[in-house]
């Protein structure tokens, strides 16, 4: 008698046995209501949904740039921290509760009569025609995972004035664009440490070598980095929490005028962005991976 043991003619007579038998590889139920038998693909349990928003209102609005920061916890942010934000023209805090009613005011803006009108080809240079006054997007982020969250559009020539420490510097940057790297770090309590990081990216992109998250190196068209570390800021987030960023008034040619100013036909408008913790998974699966 013959003994048969190889793999495939062993599967090729495990199908003729079953057509002949009248046996289905899964259950007649599942395939008869249109139902996969496959499990769906779930979140990652190191990943959480961040929700962006910009908004613009005008650069003169005393409560916006005043009033509506006695509703939001700056002492969030490493005191050090804060003291080289703000003498970049920057300013980060946290909202942790009601959202403070100028904020509200300005996310359910609606656009002018004048930006509703078909604009001139000189309105068109000198404001973001495409850009709404308020926007945002939903991303899921697993833990480390670099995001970039895009605060300005392509300035030919950027003069930067840059303070550091008691020190001042400054240096024009060609083809600029002010971006906000951002890492979440997911915990187990449900929250999620935010990490936050200034950097300028300019010239012609290059084709470069990059290294993925699977650490192989991979070819990529990238412009250069300035990455600003002592501006990188870190605050924990729970569900519903938010990281405001804005300019101060008088941020001039330093970083804050930069990341969060922009002209409008209406004049000089700041930029005002939002980074909410908006999903966490099930606090069994929120563990720290090694």
């Amino acid at each position: 008698m013959t003994t048969i043991t190889h793999p495939r003619a062993l599967f090729a007579l495990a199908l003729i046995l079953c057509a002949a038998n009248g046996c289905r590889m899964f259950p007649g139920d599942t395939l008869a209501k249109g139902h996969s038998p496959l499990k769906p693909a779930s979140p990652s349990p190191d990943s959480v949904a961040m929700e962006i928003i910009w908004a613009r209102f005008p650069a003169n609005d005393p409560v916006m740039n005043d009033a509506s920061w006695r509703e939001i916890d700056e002492t969030q942010i490493e005191p050090a921290t804060r003291r080289e934000l703000v003498n970049n023209g920057l300013r980060a805090g946290v909202i942790s509760g009601t959202m403070p009613e100028a904020i509200s005011r300005v996310l359910h803006e609606k656009r002018s009569s004048s930006e509703e009108a078909s604009p001139t080809p000189a309105e068109k240079n000198a404001q973001l025609i495409s850009e709404p006054i308020v926007h945002g997007r939903v991303r899921r982020m697993r833990r480390n995972q670099r995001s970039e969250i895009q605060a300005s559009e392509i300035y030919p020539q950027l003069p930067l004035l840059l303070s550091g420490g008691s020190e001042l510097g400054g240096r024009t940057y060609e083809q600029a664009q002010a971006i906000y790297s951002l890492r979440v770090d997911p915990r187990p309590d449900r929250t999620a440490l935010v990490e936050l990081t200034p950097e300028l990216q300019y010239g012609e992109p290059k084709l470069r070598f990059t290294g993925g998250e699977d650490g192989i190196l991979r070819q990529a068209s990238l412009r250069e980095r300035k990455v600003f570390d002592d501006l990188r800021l870190s605050v924990r987030l729970a569900p519903g929490e938010m990281l405001v960023l804005m300019s101060l008034p008088d941020a001039g040619s330093r970083l804050g005028h930069y990341f969060h100013t922009t002209e409008s036909v209406d004049g000089p408008q700041h930029k005002l962005i939002l980074i909410r913790l908006a999903e966490v998974p099930p606090s069994d699966t929120f563990a720290i991976q090694p």
